[in-house]
């Protein structure tokens, strides 16, 4: 879940700032999912360890994305969600054409 609500930050609603923070929060839980998984079987978590590399990998990439892409003005955006050009829409809410 954690990796969905920050797919959709970064990729979809372009919130640099934000998806920073959410991909730090995704490389979290993959590694306490990894330590879970190593209390019961140390290879499971082995396995999900190459994960976890992945995703510290990920996380230095869109951190360089954030810093290479400041606004207009030459300020970064800010690392919580601001209200601002991006929005927020549900497919299931919208009222498409009928």
């Amino acid at each position: 879940t954690v990796g969905d609500v920050w797919n959709t930050i970064n990729n979809t609603e372009k919130r640099y700032g934000a998806a920073v923070i959410g991909v730090l929060c995704v490389v979290i839980s993959a590694a306490n999912a990894a330590y879970q998984y190593s209390t019961v079987d140390p290879f499971a978590g082995k396995l999900l360890g190459g994960t976890c590399i992945w995703l510290v990998t990920a996380a230095a990439l869109i951190t360089d994305t954030w810093r290479l892409n400041p606004t207009e003005n030459g300020e970064k955006v800010p690392l919580y969600p601001v209200k601002g050009e991006a929005e927020t829409s549900f497919m299931w809410f919208d009222k498409g054409e009928e």
